[in-house]
């Protein structure tokens, strides 16, 4: 059985989700990053993506902390997205790859069934719809508030 390991960032004790067959994702309540076991994502996440992913990873350098679930040696590397690349971690032993809080996203088709997978569990990791909501009334907000003022020194 795979115990639950603790985060490689705050060294709380992360959840585990998953099963032998899907693999597993192990995700720290406190500051969100998730473990995902090779087999979880061989399930999850499109093939192209995941050799595009790992390439980058495994090509990268030495991340200087140990694999939270086997020990293994983890190494880091930059993985190109539609935006900026994101460092993503990896073990050389088990294959795991490491996602501070919310970097999977554009890894993972649709985000929301994530959270909707994660939200089965007592605790859930994100509310993910409530929380884009907040901050676009928080940016709008803002928005408005600076072109009131920029409109009133314009003036």
């Amino acid at each position: 059985m795979v115990s639950d390991p603790n985060c490689p960032c705050c060294n709380s004790t992360m959840e585990m989700h998953g099963d032998a067959v899907g693999g597993h994702l192990h995700h720290c309540a406190y500051c969100y990053g998730m473990l995902t076991s090779d087999r979880w994502l061989v399930t999850n996440i499109d093939a192209q993506v995941l050799r595009r992913m790992k390439t980058a990873v495994f090509n990268g350098e030495d991340a200087i902390y140990s694999c939270p679930t086997c020990e293994g040696g983890m190494v880091k590397g930059p993985v190109p997205t539609s935006r900026a690349p994101i460092e993503v971690d990896g073990c050389l032993k088990c294959g795991s790859l490491w996602f501070d809080n919310r970097e999977i996203e554009p890894f993972f088709p649709d985000f929301r069934d994530l959270a909707i997978f994660l939200d089965n569990d007592p605790v859930p990791l994100f509310h993910f719809t409530e929380a884009k909501l907040v901050f676009a009334d928080l940016f709008g907000a803002i928005s408005s508030i600076t072109r009131r003022k920029r409109d009133d020194s314009e003036e």
